[in-house]
């Protein structure tokens, strides 16, 4: 797996979440360095390109690429985000790392019909440049182009080369930048736009292009531009000029700062001033905050479809999401390319949906963005209130939680109660510990979760060696398993003096006492719970079944009950110096809910 699997739709959720958290703590959390030499531009904002594709190939194909991984360097990343129609600029970065926030303003001469600037802008921008063309002349230029133009037609503007260091020209030439937008200029007037998507200089290239004029010169300082838009009706240059300081007639190539820009761009028509970035892009964790509440708020009331027939609401919404939170759950990516939703949640669609509806798992994938839980990636919103499902599967669009859903949903207990909403407000009908346990949240049975496969078969293991004759078998491994705090342990069982905190009971077993320490939230998985003496309690082989199989639960009061039914068994016993945190109580009460909903 390599830069060959990033897909657009991927490069486009690396951007959000870069935009999202800002430039240096999207760096600092996938574990990149800012970028040196090539910048992605999008948008008016640059960013650092090894790390939007490392994050990229994280939601195109599920695992994270680190700077390491790059055996071609920036250029294989540069060239690879090209490819897939991004712009980015070989330029040196900004020393502060915060990169140009929107466009530069290019002021572009055409010239006229003696400099034969109707005819070029006519050949060289309208027609465009057939690239087989040039490719004997371009060089390493000519696979960019080809990068850059799907259709093989390049469009070129140039300029000829200036001997002057500080004349406006000279500057501009300096100055400008991959991502800056180009106004074209004649009869006084501002007539057509386009944005840069790459510069380079080439004689040979120029020459093929425009020729040579009688002074012996051509445009070496080539320009490829994109997003070309001539407008309908030219706008009056003078009033612009004015307020930029340029003074009119314009007759040099003249560069203005993306605040200059911003003073005028409202003279211009409607599309280039929604294109413009009004603001400096800037993180966007200033928006709006999601809290738990809000969080399950918005989980109990999807809108989802109703059958016709007996008006049950729809459940792939509520399984899509379950689908996603497993996700959260053991630690894969937020989000996924279409082909993997398509696989893994169709399967619980199609096992856990309503009888008889169809399967159709485009609709929770696309209508899924209106709980405001959900992005997708790769498909216009212009595409309508349904795309097709060959759109999705050509383009591959991504999905899942949003970056703040997915946050929150790293906490165990708001995991936990959002499982418990989906659960009891949507699928109350179905066999939830087969749908858990297909989700991939069978952890949930037992309050000890999923453990590590050696912790899983160490006690059959041991099983299976008593019941043999003469020495065991032997076989060598290499497992990871959880590393307990003995310490803990005996520390728990001392203070209570081996007393279930429940029962009272003490067994002596072998003549010693006998009793166990109970994690309160399980260590294995989903529930992670940490290994501490204030997630410990001091029970009985029988309550520590019992509480571990969630049939019982210690209440907010301390009562210790049955979890079906309520039934009170007494108080919770206390020890002035173990202090049991209740935070992992109501999280163990919390997930015996979940056992009682499912009818466990």
């Amino acid at each position: 797996m390599g830069l060959g699997d990033l897909t657009s739709a991927g490069v486009l959720a690396a951007v959000r979440e870069c935009q999202y958290l800002g430039r240096e703590t999207f760096r600092k959390q996938h574990h990149f360095g800012q970028a040196q030499t090539y910048e992605l531009v999008f948008e008016g904002g640059r960013y650092d390109s090894k790390a939007i594709a490392g994050v990229a190939h994280l939601y195109s194909a599920g695992s994270l690429l680190s700077a390491d991984d790059f055996s071609g360097g920036a250029r294989t990343v540069a060239h690879r985000l090209r490819v897939l129609g991004f712009t980015v600029d070989d330029g040196k970065a900004s020393a502060d790392g915060t990169g140009q926030e929107a466009p530069q303003l290019v002021l572009q001469p055409r010239g006229g019909p003696k400099d034969r600037g109707p005819k070029n802008f006519e050949k060289s921008i309208r027609q465009g440049i057939r690239i087989d063309d040039i490719k004997n002349v371009a060089g390493a230029e000519a696979e960019v182009l080809s990068a850059l133009y799907a259709d093989g037609i390049a469009r070129l503007w140039g300029s000829t080369p200036t001997t002057q260091v500080n004349n406006p020209k000279a500057k501009a030439l300096r100055g400008r930048r991959v991502g800056d937008d180009v106004l074209f200029y004649a009869e006084n007037r501002f007539f057509a736009r386009a944005r840069i998507l790459h510069l380079f200089d080439s004689l040979p290239v120029a020459q093929a292009v425009w020729g040579t004029g009688e002074d012996n010169v051509t445009w070496q300082h080539i320009m490829a531009l994109g997003e070309i838009e001539e407008f309908a009706t030219p706008v009056l240059a003078a009033p612009i000029l004015r307020i930029l300081k340029v003074p009119g007639p314009l007759r040099s190539l003249t560069l203005r700062s993306p605040d200059d820009y911003r003073h005028v761009v409202q003279l211009f028509p409607e599309k280039l001033q929604r294109d413009f970035p009004t603001a400096p892009t800037k993180p966007l964790a200033s928006s709006s905050t999601l809290t738990p509440a809000d969080l399950l708020g918005r989980i109990g009331s999807l809108n989802t479809h109703h059958n016709p027939a007996n008006k049950a609401p729809s459940r792939h919404q509520p399984l899509a999401l379950l689908w996603a939170i497993s996700r959260i759950a053991i630690g894969k990516p937020r989000l996924a390319p279409w082909s993997t939703f398509r696989t893994e949640a169709g399967a619980l669609l199609a096992e856990f949906g309503l009888p008889g509806s169809n399967v159709t798992p485009e609709y929770p994938f696309w209508h899924l963005r209106g709980s405001g839980l959900w992005e997708v990636h790769g498909v216009s919103n212009e595409a309508g209130p349904m795309p097709q499902v060959g759109i999705f599967n050509t383009v591959q669009p991504v999905a899942g939680l949003t970056y703040q859903a997915a946050e929150l949903l790293q906490n165990p207990l708001t995991r936990l109660e959002a499982v418990i909403k989906l659960c009891g407000t949507y699928l109350g009908d179905v066999d939830q510990p087969e749908l858990l346990s297909r989700a991939g949240l069978a952890g949930y049975a037992t309050a000890d979760g999923l453990l590590d496969q050696a912790e899983d078969s160490r006690a059959q293991e041991a099983a299976d060696e008593g019941r043999v004759t003469g020495p065991a078998e032997r076989r060598e491994s290499t497992t990871s398993r959880l590393v307990r705090n003995a310490a803990i342990v005996t520390q728990v069982k001392d203070l209570h003096d081996h007393a279930c905190q429940v029962c009272e009971t003490r067994l002596q077993y072998k003549r010693r006492p006998y009793s166990e320490a109970a994690h309160i939230r399980g260590l294995g998985s989903p529930h992670n719970g940490p290994d501490e003496l204030s997630n410990l309690l001091c029970l009985c082989p029988n309550h520590h079944v019992l509480f571990d199989g969630l049939e019982i639960y210690i209440d907010a009061d301390g009562v210790v009950r049955q979890t079906h039914g309520g039934e009170q068994l007494g108080r919770l016993r206390r020890h002035a110096d173990h202090r049991i945190d209740e935070a992992y109580l109501r999280y163990h009460r919390t997930l015996c809910e979940l056992n009682s909903l499912a009818g466990g």
